[in-house]
């Protein structure tokens, strides 16, 4: 038979049992109410705190990040070395063209946004794209320098479709009687100058205008002027493109009937967007850019994998749909080539 002594200090033991089983619950329900939540949310949450960094507003982090975006670009630029020229003037109709690609020339390359300006409704923003060109300092080999070969000279070729089957005297008054040269490599990136060469140059627009050569004619200069929508959803998307090296622009966002992103701007909702257009400014005309797959890279964080898409843009079903465009294996980029409407002015 308990004592009263004894039956106190077992309320006491039952009351403390209880305290002690409700903390704890409290403490749990601490502990696991937040990580369900989190669970339940957690990529609302990392969605929702994306946005705020990336937003495109004045004076805002994603602004500044946007402004100088935090990347490393290299480019390798491979020529394609005519080995047989000499066969190919002999026997035109029955020699086929050989050529061997070199390695390749790398180049770093730092892209700037300058000149910005925004709408008074701070809904769209226009800016330049300001490009310099230097030689990788690990990738581009010394020796490189010194490569020669045989190489299409881009300006004659152009010049060449000016004329009929069989050119007149005039052609070859401009442009010489050699149907190749033998050139340095490196030079047909970074400037060469030619007879005709020097004989439209006087005529081009643009900076850049003593040599012919694609990294000379783009270094150091503002290439590009693009305007964009600057609303979170549809930041990057493009409003109008002129470029300082080529006729070609627009300033309607339904030039193409489709939207397409500038490239140069973080694009919200990637993995709701299986396929998207991408101008590429090179070449005055957008690119397909379509969802491939998932990978996992840097210790398990997913990747998308896209891939790109060259489309023939006048053989669309629905001119207001990309998807509808059959892929090609090649483009016409010539209205991206500034010689085009020079050389045919001579």
């Amino acid at each position: 038979m308990q004592t009263k002594d004894e039956k106190v200090s077992s309320t006491q033991r039952k009351k403390t049992a209880t305290k002690r089983i409700i903390v704890e619950v409290i403490i749990a329900l601490i502990i696991i109410v937040p990580a369900i939540l989190l669970c339940i949310y957690w990529k609302k949450l990392i969605i929702n705190r994306i946005f705020q960094a990336v937003a495109l507003k004045p004076n805002t982090e994603g602004y500044k990040t946007w402004l100088n975006p935090p990347t490393t670009i290299t480019r390798g630029y491979h020529l394609f070395n005519i080995t047989n020229p000499t066969e190919i003037v002999t026997n035109p109709s029955s020699t086929t063209v050989h050529v061997k690609e070199t390695r390749p020339y790398s180049y770093l390359l730092s892209s700037t946004k300058k000149d910005v300006q925004w709408s008074t409704d701070s809904k769209s923003i226009s800016y330049s794209i300001h490009r310099l060109f230097t030689r990788h300092p690990t990738r581009f080999d010394p020796s490189s320098a010194n490569d020669t070969g045989v190489f299409i000279d881009l300006v004659r070729a152009i010049f060449r479709t000016q004329y009929q089957l069989k050119p007149t005297q005039a052609f070859y008054d401009f442009a010489g009687m050699n149907t190749f040269y033998h050139r340095n490599a490196v030079e047909q990136l970074e400037g060469f100058t030619s007879d005709l060469f020097n004989t439209v140059k006087e005529k081009m627009t643009g900076p850049n205008k003593n040599k012919s050569g694609f990294i000379y004619r783009y270094n150091g200069s503002r290439s590009y002027n693009y305007t964009i929508k600057a609303g979170l959803m549809e930041k990057g998307q493009v409003l109008a493109f002129a470029s300082e090296n080529a006729p070609f622009s627009f300033s309607s966002q339904n030039f193409y009937g489709f939207s397409i992103y500038d490239g140069l701007t973080f694009v919200p909702m990637l993995f709701d967007k299986p396929s998207m257009n991408i101008f590429q400014p090179d070449f005055c005309r957008p690119l397909n850019v379509k969802f491939n797959r998932v990978l996992y890279m840097f210790g398990g964080i997913e990747v998308h994998e896209y891939v790109i898409k060259l489309v023939d843009l006048n053989q669309c079903k629905d001119l207001n749909d990309i998807n509808t465009c059959p892929e090609v294996d090649k483009l016409d980029i010539s209205q991206s080539f500034e010689f085009r409407r020079v050389i045919s002015t001579i």
